[in-house]
């Protein structure tokens, strides 16, 4: 009886096609694979300030955030009861808890000094992620720069590195005018364009 089969040159054909293929493919994969984790991580830090914000309001019994604990007791209030921290730092020195080394995605340096909120409570939470907590304005108001995964990187703004603001209702959101929701390659004074566009495109990092 004769058997059909496949030639070593038709193997090997074949096999060579899939190694183009997997080389072109996989690079697009693999990059796609790594904005979805950092929006997954961001959602969760997004996620986690909300829902401290809330919780403040309740165990206070306030409306809003300026009648609660919060104002009377400051940021580090915050971070000590409503999140577990594997570790803190002082926001004059913040080592322990983000990389000494940011840039743009056009490259360009940036310092971490530039995104930290002035009288910053800081720590690590148990995510991974590293947060700077501002003191509450007037308004209610405060600012929260995060390290979506700490330390380590890629450490860019816009991919690991956000602002975020929770105002007096306890809402968080993107800060400032990104709140149209335009993120650029060169963000650095604008720190919140990032976080607005991937909220306006429903949790999606597609820039």
């Amino acid at each position: 009886m004769k058997h059909n089969a496949f030639t070593l040159a038709e193997v090997l054909v074949t096999l060579g096609i899939i190694g183009v293929v997997s080389a072109l493919t996989l690079p697009t994969l693999v990059k796609n694979h790594q904005r979805q984790t950092y929006t997954v991580q961001l959602q969760k830090v997004f996620n986690e300030l909300a829902q401290a914000a809330e919780q403040v309001k309740v165990d206070s019994n306030s409306a809003n955030l300026k009648e609660s604990q919060l104002r009377r007791r400051g940021s580090r209030f915050l971070l000590t009861n409503y999140f577990k921290t594997t570790q803190t730092c002082n926001a004059n020195s913040l080592n322990d808890c983000f990389s000494n080394d940011y840039i743009n995605m056009n490259g360009a340096n940036v310092s971490i000094g530039n995104f930290i909120p002035d009288n910053s409570s800081c720590a690590v939470i148990a995510s991974g992620a590293s947060i700077c907590v501002g003191t509450m304005s007037a308004a209610g108001r405060i600012e929260v720069a995060t390290d979506i995964n700490g330390k380590q990187g890629p450490n860019v703004v816009g991919r690991d590195l956000f602002t975020l603001a929770i105002v007096n209702n306890g809402t968080v959101i993107a800060p400032g005018s990104a709140s149209v929701g335009t993120c650029s390659a060169a963000v650095d004074g604008d720190y919140g364009a990032c976080l607005a566009q991937i909220i306006k495109d429903g949790w999606k990092m597609d820039y």
